[in-house]
C-alpha cells in the first residue's frame, strides 16, 4: 500500500477521498480500483484513493467466532463483490445461501412463501457476517498500491476549493481530493457539513439481535419472518448450526430482555417465536440498536456524493441496507468511469447528477415499499391480511412488496 504524497509530508493529494470505512465505503474503493486494474484510460495511470475511517482497522475473526451483525447480499451485490475480488478473501463456508422466504403472523407462521425460482433466480442471496465482509474488503484494498487506508483518523474541518475538497484531520494532516464520497453512516458528518437535509421516521423500536447455536439446522436455505403487533421476528440461517434471531420490539422491552440470563432468554424466545424454531443449544451473543428510516433530500453537492447509510437508512426487516449501498457504489462507479473516459474531472457535476437521478428515486421507492409493508402488518387490519394471505398464496400486492424486499431494486 502506497501513499501518493507531496514533498510536504502532511499534505496528501488523491483523485478520490472516501470518508467512512465500513462495508459500503470500502466497496466503493474496490469499485474504483477496477478502473486502475484495466488498461490506462487515455493515459490515466489509475485512480489514487484515500479511505478515512475513525475506527481501528478490522481484525480477522477465528472460524468459531460469530459476529453480531449479519448482512443479506442480493444478486447484484454478490456480482459486484465477486467481480472486484472481495469474495476471494472470504471462505465459502461463511456464505450461507438462501433461496426461500416465508412470512406469517402469530396465528399463521407461514401465511405466505415464495422461492427464488418463482422469479427465475437460482437464489435470493447469501448471508454473511458484517465483520468478516469488512475484513475481506480491507485485506483486498491493502494489496492495492494506489489505495491508502487511514484508520483511526478523524476529519476536523473540511473546505471546498474550486478544483478539490480539502480535509484537515485531527492529527493535522491535510488530505485533498477531486471528489469526496461520504460513506460515513446514518449520522454522516459529510452530509451535515454539506448542508444536506434528511427526512426521517422513528419507528419507536429497537432491533434485538440474538446469535444462537441450534440443536439442529432444519431448512438451512430458508429465512423467515413472523409479524407480531410489537414488531417482526426473524431467523437468518448461518453456517455450522448457527443462526441470527432478529426481534423488533419497544426499546424498554428489548432492554429488559438484554438483562435476562441465558436460560430465561431461551424460555422467552420459546414463548414468543413460532414452534418451528429448532431448540436453542447456546446463546452466543446478543445486542440491540434503534430502528429509524432516513433519506437525504439530495445525494450530491459540489465535488461531493453520498452513498450508503449517509444517503439512506431503511428498516432492517427488508434486509436491503447494504444492498442499497452497494447499488450506489455500482452506479456512482459507472458514472465516474464514464467521466474519465470522456476526459472529465472526477468532480464534474454531470456525472454526479446522473448518479443522483438514477439512485434517488430507486432508493425512495424501496424505502416506501418497506414502510408500506411495515404499516400493513402493524395496522388493526393485520389479522385480515394474514388470513387472506394464508388462503391464497399467490401474487398479491403484499407478496409483491415482499418480493421487492427480497430481491432489491431493479
Amino acid at each position: 500500500m502506497a501513499d501518493d504524497t507531496m514533498a510536504d509530508t502532511d499534505l496528501q493529494r488523491f483523485d478520490v477521498v472516501i470518508q467512512g470505512g465500513g462495508i459500503v465505503g470500502l466497496a466503493m474503493a474496490a469499485r474504483l480500483g477496477e478502473i486502475e486494474a484495466r488498461s490506462p484510460i487515455d493515459g490515466h495511470p489509475g485512480l489514487t484513493i484515500a479511505v478515512i475511517d475513525a475506527d481501528q482497522a478490522p481484525e480477522a475473526l477465528s472460524e468459531d467466532t460469530l459476529a453480531l451483525r449479519t448482512t443479506s447480499l442480493n444478486a447484484g451485490a454478490i456480482n459486484l463483490l465477486e467481480r472486484n475480488g472481495v469474495l476471494a478473501h472470504l471462505p465459502e463456508w461463511f456464505l450461507t445461501t438462501f433461496d426461500r422466504l416465508e412470512v406469517g403472523d402469530r396465528t399463521r407462521p407461514v401465511a405466505l412463501s415464495f422461492d427464488a425460482s418463482d422469479i427465475q433466480l437460482p437464489r435470493f442471496g447469501v448471508f454473511v457476517e458484517n465483520d468478516r465482509l469488512r475484513y475481506a474488503l480491507w485485506q483486498l484494498l491493502k494489496q492495492r498500491e494506489r489505495v491508502s487506508l487511514l484508520a483511526e483518523s478523524r476529519v476536523r474541518t473540511r473546505e471546498v476549493l474550486p478544483d478539490r475538497q480539502r480535509l484537515i484531520l485531527d492529527n493535522g494532516d491535510i488530505i485533498e481530493g477531486a471528489l469526496l464520497i461520504g460513506a460515513d453512516g446514518a449520522r454522516s458528518m459529510v452530509r451535515r457539513d454539506a448542508g444536506i437535509d434528511a427526512r426521517s421516521r422513528d419507528y419507536a423500536q429497537n432491533a434485538q439481535v440474538i446469535n444462537v447455536r441450534l440443536a439442529e439446522h432444519r431448512d438451512i436455505h430458508t429465512t423467515w419472518q413472523v409479524f407480531a403487533p410489537e414488531g417482526p421476528l426473524a431467523l437468518l440461517p448461518l453456517h455450522d448450526r448457527q443462526a441470527s434471531l432478529i426481534w423488533y420490539d419497544r426499546p424498554g422491552t428489548v432492554q429488559s430482555r438484554m438483562a435476562m440470563d441465558d436460560e430465561m432468554l431461551k424460555a422467552t424466545i420459546r414463548q414468543h417465536f413460532p414452534p418451528r424454531l429448532p431448540e436453542i443449544e447456546t446463546i452466543i451473543e446478543r445486542g440491540q440498536f434503534p430502528i429509524a428510516r432516513q433519506h437525504a433530500q439530495r445525494y450530491i453537492a459540489p465535488r461531493l456524493a453520498l452513498i450508503g447509510d449517509a444517503a439512506h437508512v431503511i428498516h432492517p426487516m427488508a434486509g436491503q441496507g447494504v444492498n442499497l449501498g452497494l447499488a450506489d457504489v455500482e452506479i456512482l462507479g459507472d458514472q465516474l468511469d464514464r467521466a474519465l473516459r470522456y476526459g472529465r474531472d472526477l468532480g464534474d457535476q454531470r456525472a454526479l447528477k446522473h448518479y443522483q437521478r438514477h439512485q434517488w428515486p430507486r432508493n425512495a421507492a424501496m424505502l416506501t415499499a418497506v414502510d408500506q409493508l411495515y404499516d400493513i402488518f402493524r395496522s388493526p387490519m393485520a389479522d385480515l391480511f394474514g388470513r387472506g394471505l394464508g388462503g391464497a398464496n399467490h401474487i398479491t400486492p403484499v407478496k409483491r412488496l415482499m418480493m421487492k424486499m427480497a430481491v432489491g431494486p431493479t
